[in-house]
């Protein structure tokens, strides 16, 4: 049976005028959607920022320091608690501040540690790394600049570890290969 007439619990609030009814409830609805915006929004930002501090970020490598192993805007999922924990090591291609300019990232290939033997250069004529410092080499080794010519660096400066990469597809995998680092010869 089909009635016409609809219960009065189903009705709008303000029945009687429909153009006080839509007003009331389109000024409802901006201010909830604008509500549930700047919250979605806010909690996104908190949640992002969170997880970009302490657990890690996404990077785009810029440069041919690192090549072939890494390549001009390769996109990398970055970690930072091997960083917090201490349990970086030999291989790990990692993030740093330049020690020349805090504002720049570089990203290395780490190749000794604290107390490590290294060959002498000429601008740094050591042949052990100091306490509490890092020695970092880019892949690229004849277009890198690296612990080569700025030094051993503080392990403060160490930021993040690269370790996935998501862009370019056709390239997408695991980046720090410790076989590959402990079998070829080295030459630091």
């Amino acid at each position: 049976v089909f009635c016409s007439r609809q219960p009065a619990s189903i009705l709008p609030r303000f029945a009687g005028n429909a153009r006080m009814a839509t007003g009331a409830w389109s000024k409802y609805a901006t201010w909830r959607f604008a509500r549930k915006f700047v919250t979605g929004t806010a909690l996104f930002y908190c949640v992002g920022n969170t997880i970009g501090s302490h657990l890690g970020e996404l990077v785009i490598c810029s440069g041919p320091s690192m090549h072939p192993t890494i390549q001009d805007g390769d996109l990398v999922i970055a970690e930072r608690l091997s960083i917090r924990n201490g349990s970086v090591r030999v291989g790990d291609i990692v993030g740093c501040l330049n020690p020349h300019d805090h504002n720049q990232l570089l990203c290395k290939r780490l190749t000794a540690m604290e107390r490590d033997r290294i060959s002498p250069t000429t601008e740094h004529p050591l042949n052990r790394v100091p306490l509490g410092h890092i020695y970092l080499r880019g892949d690229n080794a004849a277009v890198s600049t690296d612990s080569r010519h700025f030094g051993p660096v503080p392990r403060g400066l160490l930021q993040i570890r690269l370790v996935l990469r998501v862009w370019p597809p056709s390239r997408a995998g695991w980046l720090s290969n410790h076989w590959w680092f402990e079998h070829e010869e080295k030459e630091l």
